[in-house]
């Protein structure tokens, strides 16, 4: 679910590197130690923008960070080269380029189904969520 999908030893970063940065890159801050924030300010409109604005806040404030170093990992094997795969495309998404989110879905060869959400489909679209991993597992 718009998420990264690295071929094998691939960068997080490196396919992404290839398509126009998301807005959400502009609104990470990174602390000291090299983790990284979504700026409160920016959190609703880049991250969650179909969510009530409550709801945001909250996930604003309670947000984990990510260290930058997630971005130059790589994993030695793609799962979805061995194993069957399927990919939502977030097509209203701002943390990962949709572009990025189908060209990972295609490369995967990945039953895709493409929903006008931002990065959190999961929380905004829980009902289409839960049919296609029920698909999934059948």
């Amino acid at each position: 679910m718009a998420a990264f999908a690295p071929d094998d030893n691939e960068q997080v970063s490196a396919a992404g590197s290839k398509f126009a940065a998301p807005p959400l890159f502009a609104a990470l801050i990174p602390d000291s130690a090299g983790f990284l924030y979504v700026d409160r300010a920016k959190f609703h409109e880049d991250f969650c923008g179909d969510l009530p604005e409550s709801e945001a806040k909250v996930m604003a404030v309670t947000q984990k960070p990510l260290h930058k170093s997630a971005f130059e990992g790589a994993v030695p094997i793609a799962a979805w080269k061995t194993v069957p795969t399927w990919y939502i495309v977030s097509s209203n998404d701002r943390a990962i380029n949709p572009d990025l989110e189908r060209f990972y879905a295609k490369r995967a060869n990945a039953t895709t189904t493409e929903i006008a959400s931002s990065h959190v489909p999961f929380l905004s679209h829980p009902k289409e969520v839960a049919k296609i991993i029920e698909a999934a597992a059948k």
